[in-house]
C-alpha cells in the first residue's frame, strides 16, 4: 500500500520525536537519578555528622559528664530517620545503646530500610554500616559515637516521592513531545507537500497539453523553488516546441503546396494542350521539383540526426584550408549579390571529423549568404589555441533580435519570418551544426545587433 507524502513526513516525525522524547527521557532520568543519589549520599552524611555534634554538645550538662535524656531523645529521633546510634565514655564503656534501648524497633527499622531499599534498588547491594566520630570537649576525648546507617546511600519516604513524581514528569513530557509531533509533523507535512501537489496538479495539466499551466513558485524551500522553476521551464519549452512543431507544419504545407499547385497547373495545362510542353515550361517544373525534393532532405537529415545520433569519423583536419574549401563552393551566390568575403586568422590542425565540420561551416556561410543584402561583407576568422580552436563567421546582415538569440539554435525555429518563403529551408541547418560541435565536445555561440549583422564563434577542443 502506498501511503501519502503528507502521512509519511508526519508518521516519520513522530516516531522520530518519539525516540529523541524516549532517550531523553531515559537520559535525564539517568543522569538526575545520578545527581540525586550523590545528593542523598551527601545529606545522609550530614545528617550524621549533625547527630554527632549535637551529642557532643550535650557532654557537661549533666553531674555524670552527660545529659542522657537528651542522648535518649536524639536516638529516638535518629531512629526514625534511619541511623542508630551508640554512645560511649573515653574508656570505650556503653553509655546508650539504641540497640539495647529497643531492640525490636532498632530491628524494625533496618529490616524496613533494606527491603525498601532492595525492591527500588536491587543492583545496589547495600547494607548497614558504622561510622565512628570521636566527641572532644575543648580537644579533649570525652567520648564515642557510632552512627549506623544504610550505604552507600538510602531513601526516605519523601525521596521515593520525589522520585515518583519526577517519573510521572518526564512520561507527561514524552507524552507532550508525542502529541506535539503528531501536531508539528502534520502542519509540516501539509506545508512541504502543498506546492508538490500544486506541481502534480500542473504536470497533469501538461502532460493533458495545457502547456499554459505554471507552477506558483512563492516557497521559500530552496529545492522546492527549484522544483517548480524546472516545471515551469519545461512547460515554457514544451509550449515553444509546440509553436514550433505548429509552425512547421505550416511551413512544410505551404513549401509542399506551392511547387506542387505549381506543377500540377503546367502539367494539367500541358495535357490538355492548352500549353506546349516547351523546354521552358519543363525546366519550371524542374525547378519546383527540386525545391520539393531540398525541403524533403532536410527533413530525412533532421530524422536521421534525431534517432541514428551523430558518428564522428576523425581525423587531421586543417581549419584554414577546409574553410577555403567551403567558401569556393559559394564563389557564384557570392558574385550574384555582390558579397565580398574573407579568410583571416592563421591555420590550425585539429582531431576531427572533416566531413561534418564541412556540414556546419555549409550552414553558417550559408545563411550569411542568405540574409546579408547586396553589397555587403562576409568574414571567416580562424584562430589557434594551445588546446583549442575557434572559427568565427561574421556578416554585415540583417542580424537577429536578441529575444531571438537564445532560440536561433532550436529545430525549425527562423527569425525571418517575412523572407523565409524566398530564402527556403526548414530552419534546421543551425540546430544540426549545434549538435556536430557538440558531438566533437565543443560549443556554438551567437552574437547579433539587429540590423547589424552577426557573428557565429565556434569552439572546438583540439
Amino acid at each position: 500500500m502506498r501511503l501519502r507524502l503528507r502521512t509519511t513526513l508526519s508518521l516519520q516525525l513522530s516516531i522520530l520525536v518519539l525516540v529523541m522524547a524516549f532517550l531523553v527521557s531515559i537520559a535525564s532520568r539517568v543522569l538526575i537519578s545520578r545527581q540525586f543519589e550523590t545528593y542523598v549520599t551527601e545529606q545522609q552524611k550530614a545528617e550524621a555528622d549533625e547527630i554527632a555534634n549535637n551529642v557532643e554538645s550535650q557532654y557537661g550538662a549533666a553531674q555524670d559528664g552527660w545529659n542522657i535524656d537528651y542522648v535518649h531523645g536524639m536516638g529516638m529521633y535518629a531512629l526514625d530517620e534511619g541511623f542508630i546510634i551508640r554512645l560511649y565514655d573515653k574508656e570505650k564503656q556503653i553509655l546508650w545503646d539504641a540497640e539495647n534501648h529497643d531492640m525490636t524497633l532498632c530491628h524494625e527499622v533496618m529490616e524496613s530500610i533494606r527491603t525498601r531499599m532492595q525492591e527500588s534498588q536491587p543492583e545496589m547491594q547495600g547494607d548497614f554500616v558504622s561510622h565512628t566520630y570521636e566527641l572532644k570537649r575543648q580537644e579533649e576525648i570525652v567520648g564515642y559515637l557510632d552512627v549506623d546507617y544504610y550505604t552507600p546511600y538510602y531513601m526516605n519516604e519523601n525521596d521515593f516521592q520525589f522520585v515518583s513524581a519526577l517519573n510521572r514528569i518526564l512520561l507527561v513530557i514524552g507524552l507532550a513531545s508525542l502529541a506535539a509531533a503528531v501536531i508539528l509533523g502534520i502542519l509540516l507535512a501539509d506545508r512541504i507537500t502543498e506546492p508538490l501537489r500544486n506541481v502534480v496538479r500542473v504536470t497533469k495539466q501538461i502532460s493533458d497539453g495545457d502547456y499554459r499551466a505554471r507552477v506558483d513558485r512563492s516557497g521559500r524551500t530552496q529545492e522546492l523553488y527549484e522544483l517548480t522553476d524546472a516545471v515551469n521551464r519545461m512547460a515554457a519549452s514544451l509550449s515553444e516546441q509546440e509553436n514550433l512543431r505548429r509552425q512547421l507544419t505550416s511551413d512544410v504545407a505551404h513549401e509542399l503546396r506551392t511547387p506542387v499547385a505549381n506543377i500540377s497547373s503546367y502539367v494539367e495545362l500541358m495535357m490538355e494542350g492548352v500549353l506546349e510542353p516547351t523546354p521552358e515550361r519543363l525546366q519550371s517544373c524542374y525547378n519546383e521539383l527540386k525545391r520539393l525534393s531540398a525541403l524533403i532532405r532536410d527533413l530525412q537529415r533532421l530524422e536521421e540526426e534525431e534517432t541514428a545520433g551523430i558518428h564522428l569519423e576523425k581525423t587531421e583536419t586543417e581549419l584554414t584550408e577546409l574553410a577555403e574549401t567551403v567558401l569556393k563552393s559559394f564563389e557564384t551566390r557570392l558574385q550574384e549579390k555582390q558579397i565580398t568575403a574573407e579568410i583571416t586568422g592563421e591555420r590550425s590542425v585539429i582531431h576531427a571529423d572533416r566531413a561534418r565540420l564541412q556540414q556546419v561551416l555549409v550552414n553558417l556561410i550559408s545563411n550569411a549568404v542568405k540574409y546579408t543584402d547586396e553589397g555587403g561583407f562576409i568574414q571567416i576568422e580562424i584562430r589557434d589555441h594551445a588546446d583549442h580552436s575557434t572559427i568565427c563567421v561574421a556578416d554585415t546582415g540583417i542580424g537577429i533580435p536578441e529575444e531571438d538569440l537564445e532560440k536561433v539554435f532550436e529545430r525549425f525555429y527562423r527569425t525571418d519570418k517575412s523572407r523565409n518563403r524566398k530564402t527556403g529551408g526548414a530552419g534546421i541547418g543551425l540546430s544540426i551544426a549545434k549538435a556536430v560541435v557538440q558531438a566533437h565536445g565543443g560549443t556554438i555561440t551567437c552574437e547579433s545587433e539587429n540590423g547589424k549583422g552577426s557573428r557565429f564563434i565556434v569552439m572546438l577542443p583540439k
